[in-house]
């Protein structure tokens, strides 16, 4: 069977996939866009790609290109989506999966409509660490998880985006387009969020418009209850942290830290083991190889439209929250 071909559109989050995906046993990288024509030709000299273009358009119609990659800001995700559906291609978007319920919505049904995989690219389910994490929460190292803690810490005070995008409210919301990485994390060990109670302020960025640090207190539809901080302006290095509770144990570690920490009753619940973890350096092209075998396979992906939906479905409520004074409200999660 001849290899899948790939074309990345958005070369500034999308040239670290370029980077990470050269070598896929079942796909290639055969076609880049973005609206930068010089690191359009920059990307094609550099890996002599048959399809190189500032027109998206030409990109989806392009024979050679079987999987649409899109890495570009979250207010573009909708159409560039779905006119990849309508070309016949399969579609790996980035993080956030949309900026609204209803556009997530809009992208599932398009799946749907055309028989496409859809899938969400929450990197952080690729990581080796959290990937240890979530077998050990589910193969009974931990028991029976009650508590899941997950924070996602960036300052975005240097990285506005081009044109300032991230900080246009029209374009990104902090909790939907950041935050997105600790929800989904959350639901990821704790399951579907069923109803949400939030806080947030502002005391940092000014031109940010919206809420920069966010608290969410979740209740899960198994009774397992989580807590979720996100913030875009924290004086303090970036880190993703998560902390797993269970019957039998507990975990805490991140994605920066060489080492994770586990204390387990059936060792010695009074101290901590030291756990060496791998660095997140292949996540990218672990999570373009799963997606890529899912289509080869015809499997469902880990982040399907419908799970990415309910991660910004989630965010969403806590918003709604925050804006009520930190009442509860339930999660849409029927897609």
């Amino acid at each position: 069977m001849a290899k899948l071909g790939i074309g990345i559109v958005g070369l500034r989050m999308g040239y670290g996939h370029f980077q990470q995906c050269k070598e896929l046993p079942d796909a290639e990288l055969v076609a880049v866009c973005d609206i930068n024509a010089e690191l359009v030709e920059k990307t094609q000299k550099e890996f002599e790609l048959p399809v190189a273009t500032t027109d998206f358009d030409e990109l989806v119609a392009s024979d050679e290109v079987d999987i649409v990659s899109v890495t570009t800001p979250d207010h573009l995700h909708l159409e560039q989506t779905i006119k990849a559906f309508e070309a016949g291609k399969h579609v790996l978007v980035e993080k956030p999966m949309a900026r609204t319920i209803e556009e997530c919505q809009e992208m599932v049904d398009a799946a749907r409509k055309y028989g496409k995989k859809l899938m969400v690219a929450q990197v952080c389910r690729f990581h080796k660490f959290f990937e240890d994490a979530h077998k050990w929460a589910f193969d009974g190292t931990l028991g029976d998880v009650y508590f899941v803690e997950t924070s996602y810490i960036h300052n975005y005070e240097q990285i506005p985006g081009f044109d300032g995008w991230r900080f246009d409210p029209e374009k990104r919301h902090v909790l939907i387009g950041g935050g997105c990485h600790a929800i989904d994390l959350a639901r990821w060990f704790g399951g579907d969020v069923i109803t949400v109670s939030a806080f947030s302020n502002h005391f940092n960025i000014p031109q940010q418009q919206v809420d920069d640090m966010w608290i969410l207190n979740l209740q899960f539809a198994n009774d397992v209850i989580g807590h979720v901080t996100v913030s875009a302006g924290c004086q303090r290095p970036y880190g993703l942290d998560l902390e797993v509770w269970g019957s039998k144990g507990t975990l805490v570690g991140d994605n920066t830290s060489p080492s994770a920490q586990m204390s387990l009753r059936q060792v010695d619940r009074y101290r901590w083991m030291e756990l060496p973890k791998a660095s997140m350096a292949k996540a990218l092209a672990s999570e373009m190889e799963h997606f890529v075998d899912c289509i080869v396979n015809d499997k469902t992906p880990l982040i399907d439209g419908v799970d990415g939906a309910k991660t910004v479905a989630t965010a969403w409520a806590a918003i709604e929250s925050s804006e009520k004074g930190g009442a509860l409200v339930e999660v849409q999660n029927e897609f």
